[in-house]
């Protein structure tokens, strides 16, 4: 602020003293010109009327004026200014000016040194006594030879003094240079001042940012700093540290969950292995099948685990491939209505022809995988039936799964694609994969630039759904 502010008077400075006087010579000279235009209006009048208006003009433009036939006899004289050069003129310098005039096309400027009308060193008749001789400036004389509507000729005489600004510029620069250094100070203070308010809400801002780095989120930044940027970043600081709060709550229950998750399988297999060992009669196939089972549930957790990381991270590239959705999803269907029948429940796919895709086969079908599988997990015992729905809309293909098991609040719906939500119910050990499988789906579909969602309410059950571009249909 203080740069700008010297910056600023600066160049004021410079303008004022190095441009002033030009810009006055040539407001001056718009005068004089202006005047000639309204004595030319005149011109024609009678020699009353025209001395008159010659008188007006001259003292409101500060000028003097002399009309005169072509003979050089007066007709109007007027004299606006005390320092007026035509009226000491000789007839014959007159009719020289007039001559020049006549032969330049009816007009004709001078500007000359004004003649001494005191003798040198003396101010009316008074000597100087050691005082500055001052500069006398220049003058501006302008003819202009006019015909009257009756054919006379015309001859108007202008002339004004360009008074030296030389003293006017000292004036303003000494004025400036005060002024300058009075704005300095005050530019200081305000700047102090505003710099005050201005970092105080920063520091505290810095001071909350740093607990937030060190983890603590329970931090609150202020949004009432006078200022609107200061208030937007505080606004956005609150809400990161919101999320991340919120993150970092869900990413611990996520550990307690996969540790629930891995320490049953764990356990089961611990347990049952301890039991064949100590027990030679239950070294059959039933315990082994178990231990062989918790043993793909261990695995499939700890993969889950790791492909979400590798597609988070880009470290998965997806191999696209044209291949028919619908005889894939009719494959997943057949495969889980193979492995769950014995439970009580039931599959129908609703579609109306054969859609292709150009996508990740095995990615596509993990994500159909994982939907239908959280369908399972979460339709109610009552009520075991899935439903898969395919849709055709222009060029693309919806595809929905639908459960009726306890449905979702409204509140958790923006979550559940979330890599650390789960839900606030009480924790349920899935009957199939891990848990992690929508925050897997979430990561595909992203990755395939596919829209998804949920659809869902409390008791009504939940349609999972995603669309995807289509490349053919049967």
């Amino acid at each position: 602020m203080v740069s700008l502010s010297a910056v600023f008077l600066l160049t004021t400075i410079l303008i004022q003293t190095a441009f002033f006087g030009t810009f006055y010579a040539r407001t001056k000279k718009q005068e004089i010109n202006e005047a000639l235009r309204c004595v030319l209006e005149e011109i024609s009048g009678d020699a009353s009327q025209l001395q008159s208006s010659c008188d007006e003009i001259a003292h409101y433009y500060n000028v003097c004026i002399l009309v005169t036939d072509e003979n050089m006899n007066t007709l109007a004289s007027a004299e606006g200014s005390v320092d007026c050069e035509l009226m000491i003129l000789s007839t014959n310098a007159l009719r020289t000016l007039y001559e020049n005039a006549k032969n330049n096309g009816g007009t004709y400027t001078k500007e000359m040194e004004p003649s001494s009308l005191q003798p040198p060193g003396r101010i009316d008749g008074q000597p100087l006594e050691g005082r500055r001789e001052q500069d006398p400036g220049s003058t501006l004389l302008k003819v202009n030879v006019v015909s009257t509507d009756g054919g006379m000729i015309r001859v108007v005489f202008i002339n004004s003094l360009i008074t030296p600004v030389k003293n006017m510029t000292d004036s303003l620069r000494i004025q400036m240079i005060v002024l300058s250094c009075v704005m300095l100070v005050l530019s200081i203070i305000l700047s102090l001042i505003y710099s005050k308010q201005l970092s105080k809400p920063i520091i505290e801002m810095n001071n909350e940012a740093d607990k937030l780095a060190k983890g603590d989120f329970d931090v609150h930044f202020e949004q009432d700093s006078g200022s609107r940027e200061l208030d937007e970043l505080g606004e956005k600081l609150n809400y990161a540290a919101s999320e991340l709060s919120k993150v970092n709550a869900l990413r611990t229950e996520l550990i307690a969950n996969v540790s629930h998750d891995l320490r049953t399988p764990l356990t089961l297999i611990t347990g049952y292995s301890e039991m064949m060992r100590d027990l030679p009669g239950e070294n059959n196939t039933e315990n082994l099948n178990l231990i062989i089972d918790e043993s793909k549930r261990l695995s499939q957790i700890v993969n889950d685990v790791l492909d979400i990381s590798k597609y988070q991270s880009g470290t998965v590239q997806l191999e696209k491939t044209v291949f028919c959705l619908t005889d894939e999803i009719i494959s997943i269907k057949e495969r889980l209505s193979a492995f769950t029948s014995s439970n009580g429940y039931s599959f129908s796919f609703d579609y109306s022809g054969k859609v292709f895709v150009d996508a990740d086969r095995s990615a596509i079908s993990r994500v159909i995988y994982n939907l239908v599988s959280n369908a399972i997990n979460y339709t109610d015992s009552d009520n075991k039936s899935i439903e898969i729905v395919q849709s055709v809309t222009g060029s693309t293909v919806k595809i929905d799964v639908i459960d009726h098991g306890k449905g979702i609040a409204q509140e958790d719906l923006p979550y559940v694609f979330d890599r650390y939500y789960r839900s606030s119910d009480t924790h349920v050990r899935a009957v199939l994969g891990s848990g992690l499988g929508l925050s897997i789906v979430k990561t595909i579909l992203t990755a395939h630039d596919a829209k998804f969602g949920v659809i869902s309410s409390p008791g009504r059950g939940s349609d999972f759904w995603f669309s995807i571009d289509i490349i053919d249909r049967l």
